[in-house]
């Protein structure tokens, strides 16, 4: 047996339900069946390879001195003391590489480095890149970098940001975005209800915490002009397109070779270790490597933005929907990132599956010196729901009916329209869904058998 490697397929095929029937046409051969996954053997065997698997000869390796202040104009860096540990082969601050731009998924807000007289912004703003034959050296020379800078005041509650006496995160000010939503004649339909009700929900941070943190490894061809790099990343074609805008290069100079991606839900839509890798490959024609530690994963990469939702409800005596009017205040931190985006979904799902003819909106993604918010799964969706859902159990509290029965009354159904205008003419499965949960869990008039 030592000498036999198992065949995990025909493990998984004969000790649980995961194989797919040979012979049988494509379509039922996936659809409604659990189907073993491609990469499954060789992850439980140990033979998938993750970003940080990969290293080459001659590798140097990449530490990021940070901000020492969430919110604060940097006015000096000495690099001096830590030039001279030994094995330090670069430090490269702003000043070196002036020709770099910003970047970001939808608004390209973030700095690759932090200038002397220009603003760090959150704790995970990087202020210089050491490059070291070791970790070692790395850490040591990143630990001596001094700097100066003039504190501002830190702002980490997004209604503070939209006060008119705020200073201002960024030059435009700390409202990102606003989107507005008006749909049918919302007042009439308040002023026709039978109950009203108006609460407030507040979701918080939540780190997406995948097994993986951001890891990668680059390495410059000087002979046709590519930086090549080993790094994880959800938007592959985007990714590269942000890097290459960034460094000046054409989208064909820059390459992205994708490892196991390792766990993403979200936090790898971002540019992480990428830019910094390809600029310390270029600069100094080796193999270079970086590795952020979970510390550093969870100060500098995205989060689940915490939202705020304010959700005014009207309904008939006998329990039909009449009016919704919701307001989202999304923190989205330090960086846009897919902010936008997503106080924009969010806003678009406030009734969830229930159908609503009266509905108004309005969503803010607003600045703080927070770390900066992204995608993580439900994209804005998954705070609504809470807000929704809470909301539905309220409003059939007050109405003394069963839970069940008052959403199965208000839910979509095939011809019904979502706030934005879509018609809903396949799939639609809520009612399906609720009757289901009822069944299985056994309930019966607002309580279990």
């Amino acid at each position: 047996m030592a000498n036999n490697k198992y065949d995990v397929k025909d493990y998984y095929c004969k000790h649980t339900t995961r194989c797919t029937v040979e012979g049988e046409k494509k379509s039922k051969r996936f659809v409604g069946r659990n189907v073993l996954k491609a990469d499954a053997e060789d992850k439980v065997t140990g033979e998938a390879v993750y970003p940080n698997d990969i290293t080459f000869e001659d590798t140097l390796y990449l530490k990021v001195k940070r901000a020492v202040h969430p919110h604060a104009f940097l006015k000096d860096i000495d690099i001096s003391e830590a030039k001279k540990v030994k094995g330090v082969v670069d430090i490269i601050t702003a000043e070196d590489i002036p020709e770099v731009r910003k970047f970001g998924l939808i608004i390209r807000d973030q700095p690759v480095l932090v200038g002397i007289g220009e603003k760090m912004r959150y704790m995970g703003d990087a202020l210089a890149v050491v490059v070291a034959e070791n970790k070692e050296a790395a850490i040591k020379a990143r630990d001596l970098i001094k700097v100066k800078v003039e504190k501002l005041e830190i702002i980490t509650n997004p209604f503070r940001a939209m006060e008119d006496d705020a200073p201002d995160i960024h030059p435009d000010g700390n409202i990102l975005i606003t989107h507005n939503l008006d749909r049918g004649d919302v007042e009439a339909a308040f002023a026709e209800s039978d109950i009203i009700v108006e609460k407030k929900y507040q979701t918080q941070f939540i780190d997406q915490l995948p097994m993986q943190n951001e890891a990668g490894t680059a390495f410059y061809d000087e002979k046709k002009g590519i930086v090549n790099i080993w790094a994880a990343t959800q938007w592959l074609h985007d990714t590269q397109a942000d890097i290459a805008q960034s460094l000046r290069l054409a989208k064909g100079q820059v390459r992205i070779i994708q490892p196991t991606i390792g766990g993403a839900f979200g936090k790898k839509e971002d540019v992480s270790v990428h830019i910094h890798l390809a600029i310390a490959a270029i600069r100094t024609g080796r193999p270079v490597k970086f590795t952020y530690t979970r510390e550093e994963s969870m100060i500098t990469q995205s989060k689940r933005h915490p939202i705020t939702i304010y959700n005014k409800t009207g309904v008939s005596k006998d329990g039909y929907l009449k009016a919704w009017e919701t307001k989202f205040i999304g923190d989205t931190g330090a960086y846009a990132s897919s902010g936008p985006a997503v106080v924009h979904k969010g806003m678009y799902h406030a009734t969830g599956p229930y159908d609503v003819a009266n509905i108004r909106g309005i969503s803010h993604a607003v600045y703080t010196n927070n770390t900066y918010c992204g995608a993580m799964r439900g994209f804005g969706t998954t705070q609504g729901a809470f807000a929704y859902e809470s909301q539905m159990d309220i409003l059939a509290e007050k109405l003394e009916m069963d839970p069940a029965q008052f959403r199965l009354q208000n839910v979509y159904h095939i011809g019904s329209s979502t706030p934005n205008g879509q018609q809903l003419n396949h799939s639609v499965n809520a009612e399906e869904t609720i009757k289901r949960v009822m069944e299985l869990s056994g309930w019966k008039g607002g309580q279990k058998e």
